[in-house]
């Protein structure tokens, strides 16, 4: 239920700090940098949380995490009471805040996997999707309606409430506080790092994940923090529309997410992860082409139907096939390709500048696809190479 809480928090805020800074700067270069800052952490700080769960209590490190999120979040929100609410300032909050999501990642998904055999994961990761869907696209849609009808200052007051009772819930779980899976004290941190990089990297399989979130994070994930723009200079509506808009992938997302978790037979997960990946950059390549607010909704549908193959399968995938002893480091290194992510919208963002956001994300949703198809069909390429 924390996680939960946190995962609404997550987006309701990225929804309202996209909106101020468009608002303020009228940018879309500057307005993908706030997904830039949020997510820049991912890269560092999630492989070394990864590494770190599987050394100390994964509750430890949460519980940490989520009071750098409330202080944060706190006085972000005195500094929208006070009207000082600068630039550097919302680029400040967002990196803070990215940084203790970062820590939640890999930790939170790692832990699943501690509690469940490997044949109950595809349901339980589905069902654990579905309901962070949920919550993700109602974070979206709170915050378009706070924007809409009592402003950014009360939407953190909200957040804040958020941030609390998911830390009072965390602190009556005791049931998070598992042994450490890795207590060897002879290895430094960075060797458990790299250790775990080269674990993912020599298995073709988890490899190919791992490409394959590189590559749809840094090409097509970017249009959420575009949202905004194309809500504004595209379909010309407002902050209460822009939050339906947003919260359409999580409705197709959700969708997706309860197909896979009702499925009673067994799947072939790389064929669903291939699938999942390829839909999500389509309908990215769609909605960047949309000429209607209504069209745009429609095609934001079958991103969600995309993420749910895509995001899902990624984590079964990974914390089924990498051993008790690496779960965390080998999350951790999926969360080093997520990292691409606030490069991939800085990348946008400039392209946007321009292009314009429509052809900006066209291009790019095609430059990935055609990298993940080369990655989904050759799975086993870079070994090809290897042999010639």
């Amino acid at each position: 239920m924390a996680g939960h809480l946190w995962h609404l928090a997550f987006w309701m805020d990225l929804i309202v700090l996209g909106w101020l800074v468009l608002e303020l700067t009228n940018s879309a270069l500057l307005v993908a940098l706030v997904g830039t800052f949020r997510l820049i952490p991912m890269g560092v700080v999630g492989v070394l949380a990864g590494t770190i769960g599987d050394r100390v209590p994964k509750k430890t490190v949460l519980l940490v995490a989520q009071s750098v999120n409330l202080v944060v979040t706190t006085g972000f929100a005195i500094v929208l009471i006070l009207g000082l609410e600068e630039i550097w300032i919302i680029y400040g909050a967002a990196l803070l805040t990215g940084t203790a999501w970062a820590v939640d990642f890999p930790l939170r998904r790692a832990f699943i996997r501690d509690l469940l055999p490997a044949e109950a994961m595809v349901n339980a990761m589905a069902i654990d999707a579905a309901s962070l869907t949920g919550m993700a696209m109602a974070g979206r849609w709170i915050g378009g309606g706070f924007l809409e009808w009592a402003g950014p200052e009360m939407a953190y007051c909200f957040l804040v409430v958020c941030y609390v009772v998911g830390f009072v819930l965390l602190l009556r779980m005791p049931h998070l506080s598992l042994e450490p899976t890795n207590t060897d004290a002879n290895k430094s941190v960075m060797e458990d790092i790299a250790s775990g990089l080269a674990y993912v990297w020599k298995q073709p399989t988890l490899r190919s994940i791992f490409l394959v979130t590189v590559v749809i994070n840094f090409f097509v994930v970017p249009y959420f923090q575009m949202t905004p723009v194309f809500a504004k200079d595209v379909f010309g509506i407002g902050p209460g529309m822009l939050g339906i808009l947003s919260g359409m992938d999580g409705l197709g997302a959700l969708a997706g997410t309860c197909i896979l978790a009702s499925m009673t037979t067994v799947v072939r997960l790389n064929v669903v992860f291939g699938i999942g990946s390829l839909l999500f950059g389509l309908g990215v390549l769609l909605f960047s082409q949309a000429p209607s607010f209504q069209l745009g909704m429609i095609f934001l549908l079958v991103v969600g139907l995309g993420t749910a193959g895509f995001a899902t399968m990624q984590t079964t995938i990974t914390v089924t096939l990498a051993e008790p002893n690496m779960r965390g480091r080998a999350m951790g290194a999926i969360a080093l390709g997520i990292g691409m992510l606030p490069i991939g919208m800085a990348f946008v963002g400039a392209l946007s500048q321009w292009l314009g956001p429509s052809e900006a994300l066209g291009w790019s949703s095609v430059i990935g696809m055609i990298l993940m198809t080369l990655v989904i069909l050759s799975p086993r390429l870079l070994d090809k190479a290897k042999g010639q």
